[in-house]
């Protein structure tokens, strides 16, 4: 039965459909190239993470043992730093071997568009950056919050002190039934078992005026009930009393102190948790878009700055998209073709690209913090401007020729 040209017309107009075996097989390869690269980097990183602190495990009272737990601790939180990169040099390694062995070329003779091709590995760049969030939110906070107390225990110390007097925090606390209060909370340390030692707080009332001083050995906190439980407690508190004297400058009121208590524990209802003291030990890179909210939010009613806070957050929400684009800016790699040397030439520049992307991201991340830029801007602008850098290079690369149109040009 002969076809109408027409019907010729129609087949031939008629988008390519990718077939679902072709997916597999290019998620086969690109996952398997990825897989590669991150554990190549990650394993590099834990070896130059183990050597760090080999003077100080020489020392009496440090432990290799709970130093290498604690680095292995800390490789989740290397996979999600890792990640962009190790996604960009994996995948122009899988396209460029594709295109080397001529199966890109037999795929876009068969039909297989550009777009089509784009819209592919936008699909198999979407599991790469849930596999990434996954590890991001969920796997490297909990590491990495278990990792603190585990590298102090194996350097023979508590976890470092930012000054002298310990750390300093403020708390506001509203009792149902009571006016808010102002707590003003130092301690000196926090310990493998994540106590608070040596705390101390003082508490105001809306007028600035003290209500309470505290001072305990150490603070455990209760998940079931949310409080915290001091102990070995020296409590003093103190009260208002009305001055009538006449002999007095003026009358008034005077605040006066009650006589110390001594309680062996005592329980502590604070905002505070072992989650937002989480900031004080764990960089906000790594802690979790959850956290970094919660904290943000938490130093913002106690009227504390939160622009570090602001920004690491606005660049966890941005994450997952700059994976996706730096996937996207691999492709081009597949439509270069040189006589010798194309895959170290193309991994190099690669590697370029994604430390390129590296120091702008820190870049904007800096310009924020000195010119007072929104977070999110800063955060999506490297992102925005490599999809535009990646498009307009995917784009002149798939032209059949696009020097010709130069050479057109020259000619008239």
């Amino acid at each position: 039965m002969k076809m109408s040209s027409r019907d010729v017309r129609k087949q031939v107009s008629k988008p390519f459909q990718v077939p679902h075996s072709l997916l597999v097989y290019f998620r086969s390869e690109l996952y398997k190239a990825i897989s590669f690269v991150m554990v190549a980097f990650v394993g590099l990183f834990a070896f130059f993470d183990l050597i760090a602190e080999v003077d100080r495990l020489s020392l009496p009272g440090t432990s290799w043992f709970y130093y290498f737990i604690a680095v292995l601790l800390g490789l989740p939180a290397r996979v999600y730093e890792i990640a962009p990169i190790a996604a960009l040099i994996g995948s122009i390694y899988a396209l460029v071997q594709l295109a080397a062995s001529s199966e890109l070329t037999a795929m876009r003779a068969a039909g297989l568009s550009t777009t089509s091709m784009l819209k592919m590995l936008v699909r198999i760049a979407a599991g790469v950056v849930v596999i990434t969030v996954l590890f991001g939110e969920g796997v490297a906070p909990l590491a990495e919050r278990a990792a603190v107390p585990m590298r102090a225990k194996a350097l023979g110390y508590e976890v470092d002190r930012d000054f002298r007097s310990g750390y300093w925090m403020r708390d506001t606390y509203s009792a149902p039934d009571a006016e808010s209060r102002v707590r003003f909370v130092n301690f000196d340390s926090f310990n493998k078992d994540g106590e608070l030692l040596k705390l101390e707080y003082y508490e105001l009332d809306p007028e600035s005026r003290i209500r309470a001083w505290v001072r305990a050995e150490s603070a455990k906190f209760d998940p079931d009930s949310g409080d915290w439980e001091l102990r070995n407690v020296l409590l003093q508190r103190y009260f208002d009393e009305a001055v009538n004297n006449p002999d007095a400058a003026r009358a008034g009121l005077t605040i006066q102190a009650s006589e110390f208590e001594s309680l062996d524990t005592m329980r502590w209802t604070s905002n505070l948790s072992p989650e937002l003291l989480t900031g004080l030990f764990v960089r906000p890179d790594r802690m979790s878009a959850w956290q970094l909210y919660n904290y943000s939010k938490f130093l913002s009613s106690n009227l504390q700055a939160t622009d570090n806070i602001d920004l690491a957050f606005a660049k966890k929400i941005m994450y997952p998209f700059a994976i996706l684009i730096i996937m996207m800016i691999s492709l081009p790699f597949a439509y270069l073709h040189f006589r010798s040397g194309s895959v170290s030439v193309k991994v190099f520049a690669g590697i370029m690209i994604g430390v390129g992307f590296h120091l702008v991201n820190n870049l904007f991340s800096h310009l924020s913090m000195v010119a007072s830029f929104p977070p999110f801007v800063s955060a999506a602008l490297p992102s925005l401007l490599g999809f535009v850098v990646g498009m307009g290079a995917l784009w002149w690369v798939s032209q059949p020729a696009p020097w010709r149109t130069l050479n057109v040009l020259r000619n008239r």
